[in-house]
């Protein structure tokens, strides 16, 4: 009897890059738009991969959710050191539809705060999708600015800008 693949996290590589892009614009097509709409949707979630994420996984501060032998999630928190003052932002907490409600986002997300404490940042700062507000809430995020519009691939699409202070 053969085995069902089990979902796993790992770091990602080079060559996952059009996989991650897929699978980043999957969640917004199938999962965002439920809270964003078709007008947001139009250009958010139909972009060109283009340099995206090159950075990310050289720096080894990107996760990809692997079900099926395919990208099915993707988390990525960057670290940056500003006037002597450690602080991280989370570029990307993006699942498709398979892989929803089983766990991985919590597990993704607890990578990434994690890395951010190793790292001494006192504070970490997103922009949150309205799909994900609530699940970033739960982390104890908090909202640090009021509702706002950013043209992403010609769409205006709405996002909350969120922090969280971490324990030095």
């Amino acid at each position: 009897m053969k085995q069902t693949n089990i979902p796993q996290i790992r770091l990602a590589v080079m060559i996952d890059r059009p996989q991650i892009h897929e699978a980043h614009m999957r969640s917004i097509r199938e999962v965002s738009i439920k809270d964003h709409g078709p007008e947001e949707v139009r250009g958010w979630g139909n972009r060109e991969l283009g340099e995206r994420w090159i950075s990310g996984i050289e720096k080894g501060r990107v996760w990809v959710i692997e079900f099926n032998e395919q990208i099915s999630g993707v988390g990525y928190i960057d670290i940056s050191d500003k006037n002597g003052k450690t602080s991280a932002h989370v570029y990307a907490m993006y699942l498709t539809p398979e892989v929803i409600g089983l766990g991985f986002a919590k597990r993704m997300m607890n990578l990434m705060l994690d890395l951010a404490r190793s790292h001494g940042a006192l504070e970490i700062t997103l922009d949150s999708s309205l799909t994900a507000h609530g699940f970033y809430q739960k982390f104890g995020f908090v909202d640090s600015g009021p509702l706002n519009f950013s043209d992403i691939g010609g769409s205006q699409v709405r996002s909350y800008p969120m922090k969280l202070i971490l324990n030095p």
